[in-house]
């Protein structure tokens, strides 16, 4: 199981944190299939009163009452809210634990009383990356008459999210994988967009007194896109010289890389690499005796790889999470106890560390913005709810600010938090990371951009 979870990890984050161009290989465009289920899981035994505030503190929360605005009660008893889930299994990109985490969070919501009564019925299909199959799933989901999308990855939604769109069909995924769906009306995309993941490194060296630092890429133009347009303009806001240090894909070589690095003179290393990327950057850098500062993206397959050579690196990411759940507010280390009761008594206890937990989160916060809904539950009126949020809660994270563009370059995304983590060596010798200063903090506020 530990090497299917690190493959899977690689291929989300060389997908999505890369900010990679979305499409897939080529492949047959086979119809994929398409299956529907209703998802029983364990009781939910917290309570979802809790906001979460932008520093990751509760607060009291928003929507989600039992009445509609002339004080009745909401009672949607009988009502169904088809929603079409779309995610990437069977094929070179397989990630099902982007579909489970969604589907046992969606059990939770209905073993709970749904959404004032009405039950979420996820109808799933099964794309295997490419734009054909992208194609396939929406125009059977559509067909479906499903009231909303949802991607868990889709990494050929660009191919797709026209068709979603002119069906007047809301397209709702935890995160972006495509270009287009970043900023475009009737697209909410939950969590941080990949802009706020230049802020941590600039962040972290400038409070560490580092104002030159190499940036390590691998060579592809959305790479080479994003150091330029986004990475270099943030360091240069916080005074940070940067030297580029770029490798081959295909047969990159990492020791000539930290070399280039080394006798650049730099105090630091950053990089925008996927995870084979971070462990040859950093196995790199402690063969060769690189001894400053290094940021690993949002790379963590490197530190169970590298064990000790991992040790003083920093990576980031856009939410609390297991492995940091000791530095979690009081309420959000119960919500992340409840989510691991949640995948345990569904059978999948060996996901709870994955990326299940970013469809989880994201669907506990889909249900606080559907109860705000006072009239029918359609596609019209679900964006609608998602365009006039106003501030919703986080589950895991910050609060929602859905349809304000809390990151203005990117605005169909509904967050701009991040943290930041630094891998130490635990008394008994393991490694563990731990919180850099407060937690989370609004990138976009501190980028410059």
């Amino acid at each position: 199981m530990r090497y299917l979870h690190a493959r899977s990890l690689v291929l989300l984050v060389a997908f999505c944190l890369l900010a990679a161009a979305c499409g897939g290989s080529d492949g047959t465009g086979d119809d994929a299939p398409t299956t529907t289920a209703s998802g029983g899981a364990a009781t939910d035994t917290g309570t979802a009163t809790d906001a979460t505030t932008g520093d990751g503190t509760g607060g009291a929360a928003a929507g989600g009452d039992d009445a509609s605005g002339d004080g009745a009660p909401i009672d949607r008893t009988g009502e169904v809210i088809r929603v079409g889930y779309v995610n990437n299994e069977g094929g070179n990109i397989s990630l099902p634990e982007l579909r489970i985490g969604g589907e046992v969070a969606i059990g939770v919501i209905n073993d709970a009383g749904g959404i004032h009564g009405a039950r979420i019925e996820p109808i799933f299909c099964l794309s295997d990356g490419t734009p054909e199959s992208a194609i396939n799933c929406a125009i059977k989901l559509i067909e479906e008459d499903v009231d909303m999308a949802y991607m868990g990855v889709e990494l050929g939604s660009e191919a797709a999210f026209g068709l979603w769109l002119d069906a007047g069909i809301p397209y709702v995924s935890s995160h972006s994988w495509g270009q287009t769906e970043r900023n475009s009306p009737g697209s909410f995309l939950l969590h941080v967009a990949t802009g706020a993941f230049a802020v941590g490194p600039a962040k972290t060296f400038s409070e560490l007194g580092i104002d030159h630092i190499a940036v390590v890429v691998q060579d592809s133009s959305t790479a080479l896109d994003f150091m330029d347009n986004i990475i270099a303009p943030v360091l240069a806001h916080y005074g940070i010289e940067m030297e580029r240090v770029v490798v081959d894909i295909a047969a990159p070589d990492w020791t000539a890389a930290i070399a280039a690095a080394q006798s650049a003179g730099v105090e630091g290393m950053m990089g925008q690499l996927d995870e084979f990327g971070c462990i040859g950057m950093v196995g790199s850098a402690a063969a060769s005796g690189f001894d400053k500062p290094i940021f690993a993206g949002s790379c963590t397959l490197y530190i169970d790889v590298l064990g000790p050579a991992a040790i003083g690196t920093y990576t980031q990411g856009d939410q609390w999470v297991p492995w940091v759940a000791e530095f979690a507010p009081p309420d959000i280390q119960e919500r992340l106890a409840q989510y691991a009761d949640h995948m345990t008594a569904a059978g999948h206890e060996q996901l709870i560390e994955g990326f299940a937990i970013a469809p989880y989160g994201a669907w506990r916060e889909i249900k606080f913005i559907l109860e705000t809904i006072e009239g029918p539950i359609t596609s019209e009126s679900i964006t609608d709810a998602f365009a006039n949020a106003g501030e919703t809660p986080g589950w895991f994270g910050p609060n929602l600010r859905c349809g304000q563009a809390p990151w203005p370059p990117e605005s169909s995304h509904c967050m701009s938090h991040i943290m930041v983590w630094q891998v130490v060596e635990a008394d008994d010798g393991s490694l563990r990371r731990i919180v850099v200063g407060d937690g989370l903090f609004d990138a976009y506020e501190l980028s410059g951009l």
